[in-house]
């Protein structure tokens, strides 16, 4: 109607023959409508909600009404009605064309307040709305063999303030950020699904992808309303993965600035939050990391290779316990050699050399099935077919990287 207006005045005050004219575009009110949803969805990842002003003075009906309503979405006939949202009466909604009408609600958990976040910021908070972790990892910390350090220090920064919240106060207030940094496939990330299990708070699952949009601005946003969810569902821990590839060393990128500018601030605000908030960040490469970045980081913890130990542990748990009910496969195996002859290998590498020996077994017994020769079958692992798969299975780590680790640790290291 303002568009109408506005024509009608220009029309009159610049005195336009407007017969003289015809349009040369067409401005059919639904492709108008649908070249913006389109560019909506690809901003968004979604459908907008279109509303349309009502003339109040027309709408008997409404007159009756108080100043605000409920709409209630229609169930199935085995589902109960639920309010879907509250809305002005002067405003009715308009469904997009070609669009599920779904409710943001069925997105989050219930504990968020969606009605916290306006317009657009309702998008970002669905976003990471997604990321919250909702199923149980199932690792408990009997299942990490080793890392005893890490463990412990995680216990201290979520679990123990849990269980004697008088004790953490004053300086002795938890830990709000560490680090975990070490060669690919130690552990870190499964110290990440062990707290995820065992620290009851709510888990924020956060990769690079999630933070990284193409539009600008889009990051920072996102970065802030990570941090403000966080709050509202405290207590609560944020995991990024790969913290080194959205905060490295500030470089000419304007992009990648604003972004590590975005985090140090809300870094900030969370040393000094009351609330009980925790960031756990895991890296591949920390000497690539923004100094500002890790100083803000209060513990830096170097989860190294395994020792002969937990190696050993590894062995017994893989092979030993995994494999005790399979119904063909049997283990009998002199762990403490097989500990002294993976010097070097990662957790991952000692599962993939455990993995692989099975598969050999396995072969064997497709062999025998396949033939149909005999249908008792015992197939029994020993040390000689683990070596045999350490043989075709090599470290991911050389030496020479792991140094480079230890030597960053010795500079950096807050543990």
């Amino acid at each position: 109607m303002s568009y109408i207006k506005t024509a009608s005045t220009l029309i009159e005050e610049a005195c336009l023959n407007t017969n003289n004219h015809a349009v040369c575009d067409n401005i059919d009110l639904d492709t108008i409508l649908i070249e913006y949803e389109n560019y909506y969805f690809l901003r968004y990842q979604k459908k907008p909600q279109i509303s349309k002003s009502l003339d109040i003075a027309k709408s008997d009906t409404l007159n009756a009404t108080k100043n605000k309503t409920k709409i209630s979405k229609k169930s199935n006939t085995n589902q109960h009605s639920q309010d879907i949202q509250t809305i002005d009466t002067n405003f009715i909604t308009v469904t997009p064309i070609n669009i599920c009408n779904e409710s943001l609600e069925e997105y989050c958990l219930p504990s968020i307040d969606l009605g916290y976040w306006k317009d657009e910021w309702r998008v970002y908070a669905e976003i990471i709305s997604k990321e919250i972790l909702v199923t149980n990892p199932n690792v408990k910390w009997s299942d990490i063999k080793g890392l005893s350090t890490p463990k412990k220090l995680l216990d201290e920064a979520i679990v123990l303030p849990t269980k004697y919240p008088d004790l953490f106060t004053g300086l002795c207030t938890p830990w709000a950020a560490m680090l975990l940094y070490g060669p690919p496939g130690t552990g870190k990330t499964l110290l990440a699904k062990a707290v995820a299990t065992e620290c009851k708070t709510t888990f924020f699952n956060i990769t690079p992808s999630t933070l990284v949009a193409k539009w600008r601005g889009d990051s920072e946003k996102l970065i802030k309303v990570m941090f403000e969810m966080a709050e509202q569902m405290s207590p609560s821990t944020i995991f990024i993965d790969e913290l080194d590839t959205i905060a490295s060393k500030r470089i000419d990128h304007e992009a990648s600035r604003r972004l590590t500018s975005e985090i140090l601030i809300h870094m900030d605000g969370l040393l000094r939050s009351e609330k009980r908030i925790f960031l756990l960040a895991t890296s591949n490469h920390p000497w690539e990391l923004d100094p500002a970045i890790f100083r803000r980081l209060e513990k830096r913890i170097f989860v190294d290779l395994p020792d002969v130990k937990a190696r050993k542990d590894m062995f017994v748990y893989y092979l030993s316990e995994m494999l005790q009910k399979h119904k063909y496969i049997k283990c009998d195996i002199d762990s403490d050699s097989l500990a002294q002859e993976t010097n070097g290998y990662s957790g991952a590498d000692i599962r993939l050399v455990c993995k692989e020996t099975a598969m050999q077994a396995m072969r064997s017994i497709f062999q025998v099935l396949e033939k149909k020769a005999d249908n008792k079958i015992n197939f029994t692992i020993t040390t000689k077919d683990v070596n045999n798969a350490i043989s075709k299975t090599k470290p991911s780590t050389s030496e020479a990287d792991n140094n480079k680790y230890k030597i960053w640790q010795s500079q950096y290291a807050s543990c």
